[in-house]
């Protein structure tokens, strides 16, 4: 089991939750400050404490010299609550060797640490092996910025062939899985933001995030691992949902978000590594835009739903074998029974999606994209139509486009007004936005004052992450 470490910048929370340890950062304090303050702050807190003054060479805010530093640790360890532990840099041993000598002390150990705020140092694995190699350590940190998902995978591995313990973890958007899988490759502990309090650094999920959505404490050596692939996906709602239900089924999993940038290159390098990577346990995966019609290049067998559109958005890999499914035409096909003809608005994975569930209810299909050749393609490959100004009555229209989603690139965006700006809203039709955050989207709003039916994201997303269970769950 790790433990939880709450950080913070120079004071104590007022609540410390299910939370292990507290990190007291004075690296932004000046130095007499932090002597006069330091034993009413350790007094204060609730739980045994870690005191650190981070350099700003290594992601801190400390501009002191190294005496300066001394002192302030001198002053914690003197306090009659002295921390648990204290964090020293592995760089300035290098240029202090005695160091660890002067700050040697019998009730509080050392956290020896190394942080790269720039990515992966090419010697990293010797660094390790050094770090482990020094006396009078308790624990060995390593720290650095993550150039995609696939640094986690190496985290893990220093895990894995520790001989003390230790905290590995990377940083920045592609580092949350470190922190939430720290639990099943051994690691010592994680640092958490507090709710409300400023992080320490970048990439920090909070203390509830982590106990709560990801079920921390409950992650062990078996725990399968699953995800919502996609270069945007901070904002999902699919941990919550997942998380939640495979809790109440009783399953040891946990679902985690996995933000892979644009382009097949990509994916393909990612999903292979994780496939791959020993002991993770990857066993599915939501796929998201943009991403879905390359990820069915990946897999090994595709349901016909998946053939159908061409498109997955959800994956299984099992005992080195995977298989794709579409979800998104069974929860689509359901909120569309009984329409005569379609407007799709887009034309990537989800727009697919559309046309096939479209298709399979009996439906007319006209298809509406920025690009004219890309219409046109999807009008020959699924044998309908590219949206015009005289198509008849429509009964529906599926906005399958990211425009008008909360941190998309267009958040204030209306799809129709877009793609199709002569299409007449009238409130005959049935209109449904795949994008669920926000609820009420601008289409949404739009189709509401003008008093169609409108279904919103929230609804398509849960109609298919429950056919994404009944998948991973059988």
């Amino acid at each position: 089991m790790s433990l939880l470490i709450a950080s913070v910048h120079g004071h104590v929370p007022e609540r410390l939750d299910g939370v292990d340890l507290l990190e007291i950062r004075i690296d932004a304090m000046e130095n007499a400050d932090a002597i006069e303050q330091l034993p009413t702050l350790l007094a204060s807190s609730p739980i045994p404490t870690i005191v650190t003054c981070r350099s700003i060479s290594e992601g801190g805010m400390f501009e002191g010299n190294e005496e300066e530093r001394v002192a302030m640790y001198r002053a914690a360890l003197d306090c009659e609550n002295p921390p648990r532990y204290i964090d020293v840099e592995h760089e300035v041993l290098t240029r202090h060797p005695l160091l660890l000598d002067a700050l040697a002390s019998e009730h509080t150990d050392i956290i020896l640490s190394w942080h790269s705020t720039e990515g992966r140092p090419a010697d990293l694995v010797q660094r390790a092996a050094a770090m482990q190699d020094v006396n009078g350590v308790a624990i060995v940190k390593m720290v650095w910025r993550a150039r995609s998902i696939r640094d986690n995978v190496e985290a893990f591995q220093l895990l894995q062939s520790r001989q003390q313990p230790m905290i590995v973890i990377c940083m920045g958007e592609y580092g949350l899985m470190s922190r939430i899988l720290a639990p099943k490759f051994g690691g010592f502990a994680v640092y958490a933001s507090v709710p409300g309090c400023e992080q320490t650094a970048s990439g920090q999920a909070t203390t509830k995030e982590l106990r709560s959505l990801y079920r921390f404490n409950e992650i062990n050596s078996n725990t399968l691992v699953y995800g919502v692939i996609g270069n945007n996906v901070e904002h999902s709602a699919s941990p919550a949902f997942h998380n939640a239900a495979f809790e109440v089924a009783g399953k040891n999993a946990v679902y985690i978000p996995l933000a892979i940038p644009e382009g097949w290159e990509h994916l393909k390098a990612t999903v292979l590594e994780l496939c791959n990577a020993p002991s993770l346990d990857f066993s599915g995966a939501s796929v998201t835009i943009p991403h879905k019609t390359n990820m069915l290049k990946l897999i090994d067998e595709a349901d016909a739903n998946c053939k159908n559109a061409g498109a997955t958005n959800t994956v299984t890999f099992n005992d080195g074998t995977s298989s794709g499914y579409n979800t998104d035409i069974v929860a689509l096909a359901s909120l569309i029974s009984g329409a005569k003809r379609v407007v799709v608005l887009g034309g990537g994975g989800v727009a697919r999606a559309a046309i096939v569930a479209s298709q399979s209810v009996g439906a007319s299909v006209y298809i509406a994209t920025r690009n004219t050749e890309q219409a046109e393609s999807l009008a020959t490959i699924f044998s309908c139509n590219v949206a015009t100004d005289n198509m008849g009555k429509i009964d529906a229209v599926i906005n399958c486009t990211p425009v008008g989603m909360e941190g998309g690139n267009s958040e204030e965006g209306n799809p129709a007004q877009a793609l199709l700006p002569s299409l007449d809203i009238v409130p005959s039709m049935t209109v449904i936005d795949t994008v669920y955050k926000p609820k009420e989207t601008p289409l949404i709003k739009q189709a509401n004052e003008i008093g169609c039916t409108t279904i919103t994201g929230d609804v398509m997303f849960r109609l298919q992450a429950v056919e994404q269970q009944k998948i991973w769950n059988p």
